[in-house]
């Protein structure tokens, strides 16, 4: 039985704390962490050794940042997204990785799109995140046609239906839930793969993130945008997924909840 947790943690030393007891009281194998915020040189990894796991990470300083936390070693890892042009710079958001039982994991954060404040007329991050979102659903299709077995997990910042939001009609123009966003979204769910959250946590008004401001996690004014997707080969294995809303309730937490699975899988 294998334990999988994703989570977006805004900032890996800031909600270490927290981190350390999720860890603590799950136990999880494998742990996929977004907006670690942190460098090889600033993440904490004696402190992930001392909890019993070993990290690989794609990092950066300030913000952005993905890790993948083990407790045995990977193999093959890779730290930039396959099929992004030169000009579209470095961001630490995508890192893969295989494991020895024969997994191929994947840990992405994708790009959030609107505009900067100061210049809401920009679309260059929008055109930016379109260009992510189909160069990893081109190197997941590439992968899925290998056999690879595949778990791909984290902050998608996608709203993909008006029912992953507490207010749909605030959020018709922003970049989470742009036609467009939403049809890059469907390419990729429509590969062969088993969206986790949407199997085991079907229903409406289901979320994951709730803003740290207005009130938002006391009203229950969230949206979901963390998942976990399996390939086909694997998701017959797939004894149950959830989403640990209870942490977004602890002291010192981020405004995502982790999202988790459990695989009883014979490699």
């Amino acid at each position: 039985m294998q334990k999988i947790i994703s989570w977006n943690v805004a900032s890996v030393r800031a909600r270490w704390s927290a981190l350390t007891t999720l860890l603590q009281q799950e136990s999880p194998d494998i742990v996929f962490l977004q907006e670690i915020k942190a460098t090889t040189e600033t993440f904490p990894f004696m402190d992930c050794q001392l909890a019993g796991y070993q990290a690989v990470l794609s990092g950066q300083k300030g913000f952005n940042g993905v890790a993948i936390l083990t407790r045995k070693p990977l193999s093959d890892v890779i730290t930039t997204l396959p099929g992004l042009s030169d000009e579209d710079g470095i961001q630490a958001r995508f890192i893969q990785a295989d494991t020895a039982d024969g997994l191929t994991l994947i840990c992405v954060y994708v790009p959030n799109g609107n505009p900067p404040e100061k210049d809401p007329n920009d679309t260059s991050r929008l055109a930016y995140k379109h260009r992510w979102m189909k160069a990893l659903t081109t190197h997941v299709a590439g992968l899925l046609r290998t056999g690879r077995s595949l778990i791909l997990g984290g902050d998608f910042n996608v709203i993909e239906r008006d029912s992953d939001v507490y207010n749909p009609e605030a959020y018709r123009t922003n970049a989470l839930m742009l036609p467009s966003v939403r049809a890059d979204f469907a390419d990729l769910t429509q590969l062969p793969l088993d969206n986790l959250i949407r199997r085991f946590c079907p229903e409406p008004h289901t979320y994951s993130f709730w803003d740290f401001q207005m009130g938002a996690w006391p009203k229950n004014n969230g949206m979901l945008l963390d998942y976990l997707f399996v390939s086909q080969d694997i998701s017959s294995a797939v004894q149950n997924a959830c989403i640990y809303k209870d942490v977004r309730g602890w002291p010192k937490t981020s405004d995502h909840a982790p999202v988790g699975c459990l695989i009883n899988r014979t490699p």
